[in-house]
């Protein structure tokens, strides 16, 4: 079986971004549509999120022994990703919660979370991209990347130290 965790990974990022976008807008243009899109955008970010951490960790258990040395940076990306989880759980009941019951825009405090857990959403976008293009986790490395592993490999330590 192929691994699942890459096949989904870009729909929890596409949807936290857009969540936030739409919400920042909804407030600034005060459209309720936009706001109505930033709530069921983060639900929506939330399931596939879910999903795609429990195929991330499947996919994890399923390759542990032929990671080798990359085995440290995809266990610190998964760590991430289960953070990354609970933050969408409570930035989800956040806005729920705070707005969605009461008709009313997301608070500047809700969005300056929003944004951080955009920055980690992305952050572990990054992370990820890293670990499979330079230092092949999860993949036969081919060695044609666009930089030598050995670059990869520092940038991934800096974060993981």
């Amino acid at each position: 079986m192929p691994p699942l965790h890459p096949a989904l990974v870009h729909f929890p990022i596409a949807l936290v971004v857009f969540s936030f976008i739409a919400d920042l807008l909804g407030r600034l243009f005060t459209k309720v549509s936009l706001r109505a899109a930033g709530f069921w955008s983060l639900i929506g970010a939330l399931v596939f999120g879910a999903i795609t951490a429990a195929t991330g960790y499947y996919d994890m258990t399923r390759t542990r022994g032929v990671l080798g040395d990359t085995f440290k940076y995809v266990d610190f990306h998964m760590d991430v990703g289960w953070i990354l989880v609970g933050c969408v759980v409570v930035l989800t009941l956040w806005r729920w919660l705070a707005y969605a019951r009461r008709d009313r825009f997301p608070g500047f405090s809700y969005l300056i979370a929003a944004v951080l857990v955009m920055g980690l959403v992305l952050f572990q976008g990054w992370y990820g991209g890293e670990m499979v293009y330079s230092q092949g986790a999860g993949v036969a490395a081919a060695g044609k990347g666009t930089e030598p592993p050995q670059n990869g490999k520092q940038q991934l330590e800096r974060v993981t130290k």
